[in-house]
Parts: C-alpha cells; structure tokens; sequence
C-alpha cells in the first residue's frame, strides 16, 4: 500500500535556520555558507497591485521574510531538496520512500494483514514527527 503526504505551503515554510543547519551538516562552510545566509536572512517582501480599469496602483507595507524559499527560484527547488533529504532515513527500512518536489509517497509492504497495519502506523508516526520537527504541516484533505 502507499501513502501519499502532501504539504502545506512547503515552499513557504522551510526554516532558515533548520536549512542553514542541514546546509553546514552536508559540508557547506565558509564563504559559500556565508551566501546562502545572505540568499536567506535579512529579506523583505511588499506586493503592487495595478487596477487597469482604473489606474490605481496599491501597494502593501514591507514584510521581512523570515521563513521560506522562493518557488520561482533557480535555488528553491533545490533548497527544499536539501531540506528533505533526511527523511527517508526515519522510515522503516522495509518500507520504501518516494520524494518528488513538495509530495512524498511511502510505501510498506508486509504478508499479513496485521503486520502490515503495525508497519503503516509507524511509518506514518515517523513521517509525522519528522515533519513536525522540521516544521512543516501536512495537508490533511490531500494526504491519502
């Protein structure tokens, strides 16, 4: 069987500081670490809105950025990628996991029908604590 998890709002979500940390755990020092402190920290974000009907332009107050990777972004994707990467490796050996951008799928396999339902509820309470620790919620209503 597999379960499908779906995020909410990853790209928007991800935690400096949890990035920063997992950036340096996989060999990111120094000056390049230095960028993506600076790619991430001390950012602010304002949205202009342009009514054409009537030419009138609004634009909100600025906003810091304090969590969150830009999704349009060449660096985005990636990021997230780093910032999940870890996951698998909470999961049951004997269950199978399945990351594609912002989704990821876990399958377990088992003989019987009781094994397989103590092996689903773990693996959905390590995916959950990982998720939580990460900071990061599901998607309840997309998460099958």
């Amino acid at each position: 069987m597999v379960s499908f998890f779906d995020l909410e709002k990853t790209f928007d979500c991800l935690n400096h500081d949890i990035l920063l940390s997992k950036l340096q755990f996989y060999g990111v020092y120094g000056t390049t670490r230095s960028w993506f402190v600076s790619y991430l920290q001390n950012r602010y974000t304002r949205v202009q809105i342009i009514d054409e009907k009537s030419n009138e332009t609004s634009i909100s107050t600025w906003k810091k950025i304090t969590d969150g990777v830009s999704q349009g972004s060449v660096l985005g994707p990636l990021l997230f990628l780093i910032y999940v990467n870890d996951l698998p490796k909470t999961i049951n050996d004997n269950n199978i996991s399945i990351l594609f951008a912002d989704d990821t799928s876990i399958i377990v396999k088992s003989p019987t029908l009781k094994d397989f339902q103590t092996k689903m509820v773990e693996a959905f309470d390590s995916v959950y604590k990982w998720f939580k620790v990460n900071s990061l919620s599901i998607n309840v209503e997309k998460t099958h």
